[in-house]
């Protein structure tokens, strides 16, 4: 595993960039994730606080800086519930910077993979709470392009506050239309797919997203979308589990509302976890739930697209599955988990089974699919 921890000489110096009047309590690391991140006791002028400090590790690509600048705009313009960013130290190469502080939301955070804890309602009501944030997130007029996307840098900000300027927001490598859009990630996905283990299914993989893509029917628009809005990412109420925190804004991307609602779908529901034998899939109830969020408090017609270009999106989401699938795993140690007793199914097929029955015409490896318990409404 990564080593995700620094000097407790460096998060003394980071504080004291960005508060230099609040003293480091105590430092405790993340037991999750992929950056380096400490909950931090602070003492300062006003009485002791929590907050959040997440830096940039030796290996990574510097974007921590990015994600501050998203969640400042995000908190000055749209009503979710996004961490306040004290301040950045966004260049220094004596510091594992770029790093940010941020305050700590109420909540309770939890592994991608703990979804087997929450009960039947608790589920639902993750679902349901996220398709209500997704709408207000959708809302936000900030992307008019397709694409990754980034902010603007107005400077070096040492320690400050990041501006919060929508204007801001940008689009790399922009699509004005949203099909040219897809063809250009289905390229990117028949490249990465060369290189994992799902090499000989690109065959039919590609093709079979090239159809669908030609396939998909709307009006769409652009919008800032989350696609990567999972457990870990999240904060969740322990009683009711309603999502309290939404954390984590490294890439957020322009795509279209229905896109983005398939993909938070299946990060939500624990990502490749549930392809592991004995392991609970809880997609159904999480897909209700989101459906009947995002109804609250966004158009129909965004739910209506959903429905009618799923086929696509979900195509695509198990695509972007095969391709991450080992580095994934590899993230958290090959960690293999039981559900709970109760909620256990029988072993269900791998993700070659899995892709072989949404591309169609497999009739050994649908018939495979279903001994192995694999979905049939995908």
């Amino acid at each position: 595993m990564t080593d995700r921890t620094i000097p407790h000489a460096q998060i003394t110096e980071l504080l004291d960039r960005i508060r230099p009047t609040w003293r480091v309590e105590s430092a405790t690391p993340a037991s999750d994730g992929s950056h380096v991140v400490y909950f931090l006791d602070v003492a300062t002028p006003d009485g002791p606080r929590e907050c959040v400090l997440k830096a940039t590790r030796p290996d990574q690509d510097p974007v921590c800086d990015d994600e501050a600048r998203v969640l400042a705009v995000l908190g000055a313009h749209t009503d979710l519930p996004v961490p306040a960013v004290f301040g950045v130290v966004d260049d220094d190469p004596n510091l594992p910077a770029p790093a940010f502080l941020a305050s700590v939301l109420p909540g309770a955070n939890h592994s991608r993979t703990a979804l087997p804890e929450f009960s039947p309602e608790a589920v639902r009501e993750l679902g349901r709470s996220t398709g209500r944030l997704l709408a207000d997130l959708h809302r936000f007029d900030a992307v008019d392009a397709y694409g990754f996307v980034g902010v603007d840098h107005d400077g070096s900000l040492d320690g400050g506050r990041p501006g919060a300027d929508p204007a801001s927001v940008t689009v790399h490598g922009p699509a004005e239309d949203w099909i040219d859009y897809l063809r250009g990630e289905v390229e990117r996905l028949d490249d990465a797919l060369v290189d994992s283990r799902f090499a000989d299914l690109r065959g039919d993989v590609v093709p079979a997203l090239d159809a669908a893509v030609d396939d998909l029917a709307g009006e769409f628009r652009p919008a800032l979308c989350r696609v990567d809005q999972s457990l870990d990412n999240s904060l969740v109420d322990p009683e009711s589990g309603a999502v309290t925190g939404l954390l984590d804004w490294e890439f957020p991307v322009a795509a279209t509302p229905a896109y983005d609602l398939a993909f938070v779908e299946h990060s939500l529901a624990g990502g490749h976890w549930p392809l592991l034998p004995d392991q609970p899939d809880d997609s159904e109830r999480i897909r209700a739930g989101l459906l009947a969020g995002y109804r609250e408090g966004g158009p129909a017609r965004v739910v209506e697209q959903f429905r009618r270009n799923r086929d696509c999106y979900a195509l695509l989401v198990e695509t972007h599955a095969m391709v991450n699938f080992d580095p994934w795993f590899d993230l958290r140690g090959g960690r293999r988990r039981r559900a709970p007793r109760g909620r256990r199914r029988a072993p269900r097929a791998g993700s070659e089974l899995l892709l072989k029955w949404l591309l169609g015409g497999h009739g050994d490896d649908r018939a495979a699919c279903e001994r192995n318990g694999v979905r049939q409404d995908i």
